[in-house]
């Protein structure tokens, strides 16, 4: 199966008269994918191919684009919408984790927050979610899409010379494109009729010199960012066009629910260069929601000493660095909320009782302490912070034993900065299990540790690893 290869059957879903083309494919949890422009569902077949042996992929062809009708309409945003809106209603879509990318993200942005019932997860990427400046644009690109803006000249540009095809989409890939996969691109727009749809997306683009219906629209949906309950994943690439640095950290901080990961060297059109990649991410992603609760992380965003719930303790002597090291650990009914070093059993609960004033106490067995150690894959952890600091401490639990990993790495897997990870992995007390002691300074050495630094060179050698 070659990389140009879509070997998919077509499906037809028709709203208000005109048929909507998409392919579903597989069996499984429902994946919809959803393109920008000028692409279709072509854009996603190396994504899919691996993908529909465990999912259901459903990729429509927004309307005009692919091999969807192309009819007299208006091609604007909130008119894309009404068609998107329409198919998934028409396919009775439902748990359905949305898959975005450029003009694709707006819109099921919109549709995760208009239907929450319908949409329990997010992944994009080289997407806008908000309204933006020029001063994002990426500056090579800034004078081509200033031209596209204008009426006049886009028509000669898009509609006649098809200069999105041939020009934007074959140097926004790092990959050189082959021709049978330009042949594929370029299918769909013969004429300078049937482009109109491409030529109106760039007059679209939510650029705050034009304050339209569709940038209110798109304001609408960053400002709700903050309050949406599905949990997201966005695949960062290097350089990018759309998704700077500075960008991936804004939506960090707006997103309560949101896993970050570096997907490599990559354009715009970045399923053309990284689709095992994609692919493979957003599998991992999906199977870690899906692990049953005794074997996940339960998380609560409250800081520790709003926290009220019930707890039980104990104190014990365990050797999880080869000593014989006293350990405080402390349960609520959902897991671990806390494993930290003591002297003895009175300064273990002090600890526990500084750290949880709000919580009633009881103390337990101690033999519960060597149970976490003897299968420590199978312990409930539940992690009580900030979001930010539950991302930083999830992206711990990723770190295998025996290896390290700095803050700047850290930074870049949850989409901050090393600074403020630094702050977040010296908030952690579930040491060891969450184990903060891998992360260590790029410039050398074993770094700061809240338990102490010979602790940490300890736990690292029992590793195997000197820092």
């Amino acid at each position: 199966m070659g990389f140009a290869d879509y070997p998919f059957t077509s499906r037809y879903l028709t709203v208000d008269g005109h048929r909507l083309h998409y392919i579903d494919e597989g069996q499984g949890p429902t994946l919809l994918f959803l393109h920008g422009n000028p692409t279709s569902s072509y854009l996603w077949r190396n994504v899919i191919k691996p993908l529909s042996a465990h999912y259901r992929c459903v990729a429509l062809d927004l309307i005009g684009f692919g091999k969807s009708d192309k009819p007299d309409l208006d091609y604007r945003f909130l008119t894309h919408y009404h068609f998107l809106h329409a198919f998934v209603a028409g396919l009775d879509l439902t748990e359905v984790t949305l898959v975005l990318h450029d003009w694709g993200g707006p819109l099921g942005f919109r549709l995760a927050q208009h239907q929450p019932e319908r949409v329990s997860a997010l992944c994009f990427m080289e997407t806008f979610p908000f309204t933006f400046d020029w001063h994002e644009f990426p500056p090579a690109a800034r004078p081509l899409f200033f031209a596209f803006r204008q009426r006049r000249l886009s028509y000669w540009l898009l509609q006649r010379q098809n200069l999105f095809v041939n020009v934007v989409l074959r140097f926004s890939t790092l990959r050189r494109l082959p021709r049978s996969v330009l042949a594929a691109y370029r299918a769909p727009f013969p004429d300078a009729r049937s482009r109109y749809p491409i030529r109106v997306f760039p007059g679209e683009l939510p650029i705050n010199d034009r304050r339209t219906e569709t940038w209110a629209a798109i304001q609408d949906i960053e400002q709700r960012l903050e309050r949406m309950p599905q949990p997201m994943l966005l695949l960062q690439f290097h350089p990018g066009a759309v998704l700077s640095r500075t960008r991936v950290a804004w939506l960090s901080q707006r997103i309560a629910h949101l896993d970050v990961i570096d997907c490599g060297r990559g354009l715009h059109y970045v399923q053309e260069d990284r689709p095992e990649a994609i692919a493979a991410a957003l599998a991992d992603w999906c199977r870690e929601r899906a692990r049953p609760a005794s074997a996940g992380v339960p998380e609560v965003a409250a800081e520790d000493k709003t926290f009220s719930g019930p707890l039980s303790w104990a104190f014990a002597r365990a050797r999880p660095a080869g000593g014989d090291d006293g350990l405080v650990a402390a349960w609520s009914d959902q897991g671990l909320v806390m494993l930290s070093f003591a002297d003895d059993a009175d300064d273990g609960g002090r600890q526990v009782a500084t750290r949880f004033p709000a919580s009633h106490l009881e103390r337990t067995n101690s033999a519960r302490i060597d149970a976490l150690f003897n299968d420590p894959g199978h312990t409930p952890l539940h992690l009580i912070g900030t979001d930010f600091q539950r991302r930083v401490w999830r992206a711990l639990l990723a770190v295998p034993a025996g290896s390290t990993r700095d803050y700047a790495d850290i930074a870049a897997r949850v989409g901050s900065q090393a600074r403020a990870v630094g702050g977040a992995v010296a908030a952690n007390r579930i040491a060891v299990l969450v184990p903060c002691h891998r992360v260590v300074p790029r410039a050398g050495g074993a770094g700061a540790y809240h338990w102490g630094g010979d602790r940490k060179r300890a736990l690292l050698a029992a590793e195997g690893v000197t820092p």
